[in-house]
C-alpha cells in the first residue's frame, strides 16, 4: 500500500507539472507513455514479435501522437501509413509464426487506439488545458467512486470481465462522475449548458468505465494481471490510462462532430 501511495503520488505530481509548465512538455510526456504503452499492448499478447516490427510499431505510434502538435498533415495520412506498413510484413514473412493476418490486424487496432487517443488528449492541452483537465476529471471521478461505492455497498457483480466491479459501483461512480463533471464543465471550462454538460459527462463516464473494462478484457483474454510493472503498485501505463484513453477519444470525436 505505501509504495502504491508513493508511486501514484508522484505519477499525480508529473502530470500536473507536465500540465502546467509548458503546453508542449504535456504532448512529449503523452508521447513517451504512449510508446511504453504499445510497448504493453504489444507483449501482453507475445513476447515474440520481430525487434523490427515492434520498432515500426513505436514509429508509428508517435506519428499519431505527434500530429497537429509537431507536424500537420491529414490524419488519413499516418492511418493509411500505418495500415500499409503493418499489413505489407505479412507478404514478407510469409510465415505466420513469426508474422500472421492476425498479428497485423491487432497491431492496427491497438496502435490506432492509443495512438489517436494520446493525440486528442495532447491537442486538448495545447487548445484548452481546461478541458484536457476535465478528461482526467471524469475518469478519475468515475473510478474513484465506482471503487467506494463497490467497497461499501456493492453485492450485484456488473460483469464477468471484472468480477470486482458491481452495478452499485457503477451508478455511483456514474452519478458523481456526472454531478462533479457538469460543475467542472459549465462553471470551469465554460461555454457549455447545463443540459449539454450533464449529458456529456454522463456519457464521458460510462465511456470511461467502459475503457476500463475493455483493457480488462484484453488483460483476462491473455491470462494477465497487469500490463507492467512500470509504476510500482499499479501496474504499467495501460493499467492507468485505460479509462482516459476512451475518454479522450470520446470527447475528441464528440468535439470534432459539434
Amino acid at each position: 500500500m505505501k509504495t502504491r501511495t508513493i508511486s501514484g503520488f508522484l505519477l499525480v505530481l508529473i502530470l500536473v507539472l507536465s500540465l502546467t509548465i509548458n503546453k508542449y512538455l504535456f504532448p512529449i510526456l503523452m508521447i513517451i507513455c504512449s510508446v511504453f504503452a504499445t510497448d504493453e499492448i504489444i507483449k501482453v499478447r507475445s513476447n515474440s514479435l520481430d525487434i523490427k516490427i515492434k520498432l515500426l510499431s513505436y514509429i508509428l505510434t508517435i506519428l499519431l501522437v505527434s500530429n497537429n502538435i509537431f507536424y500537420k498533415v491529414s490524419i488519413i495520412l499516418p492511418i493509411s501509413l500505418s495500415i500499409l506498413l503493418l499489413t505489407i510484413p505479412i507478404v514478407i514473412y510469409n510465415n505466420k509464426d513469426k508474422y500472421s493476418i492476425e498479428d497485423a490486424f491487432y497491431l492496427i487496432s491497438s496502435i490506432l487506439l492509443i495512438g489517436l487517443s494520446f493525440n486528442y488528449l495532447s491537442l486538448f492541452r495545447i487548445d484548452n488545458i481546461i478541458l484536457c483537465i476535465y478528461v482526467f476529471v471524469i475518469s478519475f471521478i468515475t473510478d474513484t467512486y465506482a471503487y467506494l461505492g463497490g467497497y461499501l455497498i456493492g453485492k450485484h457483480p456488473l460483469t464477468s470481465i471484472s468480477p470486482k466491479k458491481t452495478i452499485e459501483g457503477s451508478i455511483i461512480g456514474t452519478t458523481m462522475a456526472t454531478i462533479i463533471g457538469t460543475i467542472f464543465l459549465h462553471l470551469i471550462v465554460g461555454g457549455y449548458s447545463t443540459l449539454v454538460s450533464i449529458i456529456l459527462s454522463l456519457i464521458l463516464s460510462i465511456i470511461s468505465q467502459i475503457g476500463d473494462l475493455m483493457f480488462s478484457s484484453i488483460k483476462r483474454h491473455y491470462n494477465k494481471k497487469d500490463y507492467s510493472k512500470l509504476i510500482p503498485g499499479h501496474g504499467g501505463i495501460l493499467d492507468r490510462f485505460d479509462s482516459i484513453i476512451y475518454v479522450s477519444l470520446c470527447l475528441g470525436l464528440i468535439l470534432e462532430l459539434l
